[in-house]
């Protein structure tokens, strides 16, 4: 058995039987075309929320706690010296705490080093991850008390001093 196609008819032309009126390819074509639009649009979207999440409205405060009595010499790597003679709370990973005017914690970093400078001892310290907008931010060192910046001071950097 064999198969025979009819030729072509001298008016026919092959590229109006594919996209011609009378075919679906413009109804189609355009369902495609809005379809890709739309998910160029989506994906552009998205882009910019996660740019903007990911630029959440944070900053960083760092700073030096200085101890003038009260230090003794260190063994843990990194640290020259730590909190002795009543200052025991004061050495290698001490919490430091962010919070805000109302008493809400808002970040927490810790002490990261620090280096002996004579009789004085002098740390440092990092709070990553602090949301900008408070109207003051209490900084407060181990169980010490703490004491308020507004968010440019805070942001400039926090030295403290311990001790007479």
């Amino acid at each position: 058995m064999t198969i025979q196609f009819a030729p072509p008819t001298a008016d026919s032309d092959p590229l109006t039987e594919v996209c011609g009126t009378g075919t679906r390819f413009w109804p189609g074509f355009s369902v495609g075309l809005c379809a890709a639009t739309m998910t160029c649009a989506l994906l552009a979207t998205g882009s910019l929320v996660a740019d903007r999440v990911s630029d959440a409205p944070l900053f960083e405060i760092g700073g030096t706690v200085t101890l003038i009595d009260g230090a003794a010499d260190s063994t843990v790597p990194g640290f020259e010296c730590e909190g002795d003679h009543g200052y025991d709370d004061i050495s290698p990973s001490t919490p430091v705490r962010v919070s805000d005017d109302v008493g809400a914690l808002l970040a927490t970093g810790a002490l990261t080093s620090s280096v002996s400078e004579g009789d004085f001892c002098t740390f440092f310290f990092t709070v990553t991850d602090v949301p900008r907008g408070a109207s003051h931010y209490d900084v407060e060192i181990s169980h010490r008390g703490s004491v308020s910046y507004d968010e440019s001071a805070a942001e400039s950097g926090v030295h403290l001093t311990l001790g007479h």
